[in-house]
């Protein structure tokens, strides 16, 4: 019924058109991806090699869907609904830095399976009992298969694991909680709650059908501050608007109180859904949020991709934003990444490019004018126009607002999200073009990305010269992409 077979086709990454409201004319423009774009002015081998620093969504080359992802003996692994002739061969694919992904191979095959051959949807893998289980469906039942290492082999337990209630029981997912009891959700309409015993191959207890009202497929769930968040699809995968939700419990059977929203469409980028989540090892606070999406008219042409998911200082999951950079690269000896890397307060922004005589370069607004303007660079002043308020709005992402008499916020100029847009001050609005995630780069330098375009502030060509042009652009990690936060008075 939902997954259709996907052909392991290599793929260009697609740039998406992109379209947001905003209260003055719009320029739609085409958003590319940043590790495929190189930096205009430049082609040192070292600022093409920085284009890999982000991981550029989509991330895996095949066309493929509904992954789940699990972090074992120092790789991210992501596993996806089977491809092959039947649907019947499960990859998996693994990265240590959530940058460069390799095929594994196959992990699994249905063609080893008594029960089924054909039809293998949205796997789950969890580690326990020095084991790993592959948790999958076929032929709309629920298998398990075990093997010793997160690509397996994988042997199946001979027989199916749990039908369910419902037209579809499909969809599995395995969450084992703080207190060692594991839990098996799945199913399609229906949703299907039950214990895993210890051995992680066989259910226990009574069967729970506790689902929040829009619940669709694709469960999945996760613990934070001792509230159970379930996260689960919406609409049919072939709807655009196919989309994640989430709900809170206070127990992991239910029942659940529906929070809200997490994903939506953007611009060309449709059905982002049937998602899974992941925090960095060591890095509680650092939630990756994976999910599969199409910009083709081809539903069946889906592809994984790989966003940040924060939460608000009430415990509430911020809207996904969904981009076609991606996620910085992360090993385990990066430091973890804070949402609030900077405190609030006031602050000249210095770029890390300096004048050819060593002075320092400023974001300022030129001749220190209080109307709407683009932002340049200039040397070191006491003008209020070099001044900037940094105000984190609970979302992972600051408001950067000039302390001229006007308070003007930055801002993507017409909120336009093509690579090469002004940066600009402009009337304080309520939308994304005026919002800013700030990410520690290390050695007191920081990238300064724009929410609308995930696009990265940039100095224009790096231009030493006092004036140049402050631009939005595709990470590429270069001087001209990092700045410093200096205190002002």
């Amino acid at each position: 019924m939902k997954k259709q077979i996907c052909s392991l086709i290599l793929g260009a990454l697609v740039a998406s058109l992109v379209f947001y409201s905003c209260s003055r004319q719009q320029e739609p423009a085409m958003v590319i991806p940043a590790n495929t774009t190189a930096k205009q002015g430049t082609s040192s081998a070292a600022t093409l090699a920085a284009l890999d620093l982000m991981s550029g969504n989509p991330i895996l080359p095949p066309f493929t869907a509904d992954p789940d992802i699990l972090y074992a003996n120092g790789r991210y692994y992501i596993y996806t609904t089977a491809n092959g002739p039947t649907v019947n061969e499960f990859h998996a694919y693994s990265s240590a830095d959530l940058l460069n992904w390799v095929d594994d191979g196959v992990v699994f095959n249905l063609n080893n399976v008594s029960w089924s051959h054909a039809d293998g949807w949205a796997p789950c893998v969890v580690a326990r009992n020095g084991q790993y289980y592959f948790y999958f469906t076929a032929s709309k039942k629920i298998g398990v298969a075990v093997g010793a290492s997160p690509t397996g082999p994988f042997t199946d337990i001979g027989a199916p694991l749990a039908t369910g209630l419902g037209t579809d029981p499909i969809d599995p997912m395995a969450f084992i909680d703080t207190d060692g009891q594991a839990y098996l959700y799945w199913g399609n309409t229906t949703l299907n709650i039950q214990k895993l015993n210890s051995d992680m191959v066989s259910l226990t207890g009574t069967r729970s059908n506790a689902k929040p009202s829009n619940y669709f497929e694709a469960p999945y769930v996760i613990k934070r501050n001792g509230i159970y968040y379930l996260m689960y699809s919406v609409n049919d995968y072939r709807n655009n608007d196919y989309h994640v939700e989430y709900a809170t419990a206070t127990s992991p059977m239910g029942p659940w109180t529906v929070k809200g929203r997490i994903t939506a469409p953007n611009g060309n980028i449709l059905g982002p859904g049937h998602n899974a989540v992941i925090t960095r090892p060591g890095c509680s606070s650092e939630y990756y949020f994976v999910y599969h999406r199409r910009t083709s008219t081809n539903v069946n042409e889906r592809q994984v991709a790989i966003d940040r998911m924060f939460f608000d200082a009430a415990g509430n999951i911020m809207p996904v934003n969904i981009t076609t950079s991606g996620v910085i690269g992360i090993t385990g000896s990066a430091p973890c990444t804070s949402p609030t890397p900077v405190a609030n307060g006031i602050y000249a922004i210095r770029s890390k490019v300096n004048t050819s005589s060593g002075q320092g370069l400023y974001l300022d607004i030129p001749a220190c004018g209080t109307g709407n303007a683009d932002v340049r660079t200039w040397t070191r002043t006491n003008c209020n126009g070099q001044r900037w308020a940094l105000t984190y709005q609970g979302n992972g992402f600051y408001k950067i607002i000039s302390q001229q008499p006007n308070h003007k916020s930055l801002d993507l100029d017409a909120c336009k999200l093509a690579v090469g847009t002004n940066i600009q001050v402009w009337d304080q609005l309520n939308n994304d073009c005026q919002l800013w995630r700030i990410e520690d780069a290390g050695g007191g330098w920081y990238r300064i990305l724009a929410k609308a375009s995930g696009n990265v502030m940039d100095l224009a060509n790096g231009d030493p010269t006092p004036g140049a042009d402050i631009r939005s652009w595709s990470w590429n990690g270069s001087d001209a992409q990092l700045f410093r936060f200096e205190a002002a008075p």
